[in-house]
């Protein structure tokens, strides 16, 4: 196998995974905002300080990381039961960053203010406050088409 075919092989799968991902999360969060919406109270909301180690390299460098995520905690009835949930956004994990950002999100959702939550007919204790697509599934989408168009340009070069 050559070069350029492995180059185009590794390149163009990247990109196809990159973009089954991305695809499969857009379809989630859409799926998300036709959920039924149920009348919720949070009962809590805070930030919270997550530290990282980021290490460089084989040597012992590592740099602290500090990053901040809010908390919020809510509960909701649905189907006659009631429920608590903490999902704010579609994606879990990718809510850590800056201290502002997550300060915006706890003043959003004060505790005690009412809030409307969707939930997962299908199994009514999934819900979410935000249901929409993050922005960092729009950067994976137009990564993988980069992927694709560098796999498409090695293979016809």
């Amino acid at each position: 196998m050559s070069d350029d075919m492995l180059q185009v092989l590794l390149l163009g799968g990247f990109g196809v995974l990159i973009l089954a991902i991305a695809v499969a999360a857009l379809r989630e969060a859409a799926s998300m905002r036709r959920w039924p919406v149920a009348k919720g109270r949070v009962l809590s909301s805070r930030v919270e300080e997550c530290r990282d180690t980021v290490s460089s390299g084989t040597h012992a460098a590592a740099t602290r990381l500090t990053l901040y995520r809010p908390v919020v905690v809510y509960e909701y009835e649905a189907d006659g039961r009631r429920f608590r949930g903490d999902r704010i956004a579609q994606s879990p994990g990718m809510d850590r960053g800056v201290s502002e950002l997550a300060d915006a999100v706890v003043r959003r959702y004060a505790s005690g203010s009412a809030v409307d939550v969707r939930y997962n007919p299908a199994r009514p204790a999934e819900s979410v406050l935000e249901p929409r697509v993050p922005g960092s599934w729009k950067f994976a989408v137009a990564l993988a088409l980069g992927l694709l168009a560098l796999a498409a340009r090695a293979y016809f070069r």
